[in-house]
C-alpha cells in the first residue's frame, strides 16, 4: 500500500481512488444504506471500489474541524502518491451541511489553503444538487446558486432528504424528538434534540425503503458527477 492507502487504513477509512469526507457516521450510514437499497433494487453501484464515504469522527473527533483536518492531511498525503502518468492517484473532497458551522469551516478551508476551493474540493449540501455538464468549479457555483436561490438562507443537512411522510410519521411515533421546523419554498428542515437525531437513524435503519431514500441516492449522484466519476 502506498502512504495514503496506509494512513487511511490506520484510521479505519477504506482507501479508494475518490474519497468523501462526511462530518459523521450518521451520514456514512445513510450513504451506505441508501446505496445498498439502490443496488437491491436495480444492480446498481453507486459507490463500488472507486469511492469511499469516510467519517472524520465520532463525537469530538467528527464534525466539521474533524472534516477540515482530515482533508488537509489526506490532501498532503495525494500529493506523495502519483501514477505512471504523474497525476495523483487519490482525490479527496469534503461534503459539509449548510448550516452556520458548515458554512464557516468552507470559509477556514480556503483561508488555510488558497488552493482548497468551493464546488471542487469542498460542497455544502443544499436542497438541489444540480449536475450542469460543464463541471469545472465556476459552472457548478452558477448552477447551485441559480438552482438554489429561492432557498439560499436555509439551513440543510442530510437528513432532510427523506421524504415528508416519512419525517411525519418518525415525528409521530417520537413526538419529543423535534426542536424545530423551518419551511422554504417548499423544502422542510428539521433540528433535532441529540437523542432524536438518534432516533430517528435507528428509524431509518428500521423502516426506509428504497423510495425514501431516493433523495440521498440523487445526492450520492450528484457527488460522483462533480467528481468526473460514470
Amino acid at each position: 500500500m502506498d502512504i495514503l492507502a496506509t494512513y487511511a487504513t490506520s484510521v479505519g477509512y477504506r482507501p479508494a481512488p475518490k474519497i468523501l469526507l462526511v462530518e459523521g457516521t450518521s451520514d456514512v450510514a445513510l450513504f451506505n444504506g441508501a446505496a445498498k437499497l439502490e443496488f437491491e433494487r436495480t444492480a446498481v453501484h453507486l459507490l463500488g471500489q472507486e469511492l469511499s464515504i469516510v467519517a472524520a469522527g465520532e463525537g469530538d473527533a467528527g464534525g466539521t474541524h474533524g472534516v477540515l483536518q482530515q482533508l488537509t492531511t489526506l490532501r498532503s498525503l495525494a500529493k506523495l502518491c502519483l501514477g505512471q502518468n504523474g497525476k495523483p492517484r487519490y482525490r479527496i473532497v469534503a461534503l459539509f451541511d449548510n448550516d452556520r458551522a458548515g458554512r464557516d469551516a468552507v470559509r477556514a478551508a480556503h483561508d488555510f489553503d488558497k488552493s482548497i476551493l468551493e464546488y471542487k474540493d469542498v460542497f455544502r449540501l443544499r436542497p438541489i444538487m444540480p449536475t450542469p455538464v460543464n463541471i469545472d468549479a465556476p459552472a457548478i457555483q452558477r448552477a447551485f446558486e441559480q438552482e438554489n436561490q429561492p432557498h439560499k438562507e436555509l439551513d440543510w443537512e442530510l437528513e432532510d432528504l427523506l421524504p415528508q411522510s416519512f419525517q411525519t410519521a418518525f415525528n409521530e411515533e417520537h413526538p419529543s424528538a423535534q426542536l424545530k421546523m423551518v419551511t422554504n419554498n417548499g423544502f422542510v428542515h428539521r433540528d433535532y434534540t441529540r437523542d432524536g437525531k438518534a432516533r430517528f437513524h435507528r428509524y431509518v435503519r428500521e423502516h426506509a425503503l428504497r423510495e425514501d431514500m431516493a433523495g440521498v441516492c440523487d445526492v450520492l449522484r450528484s457527488m460522483r458527477h462533480y467528481l468526473n466519476m460514470r
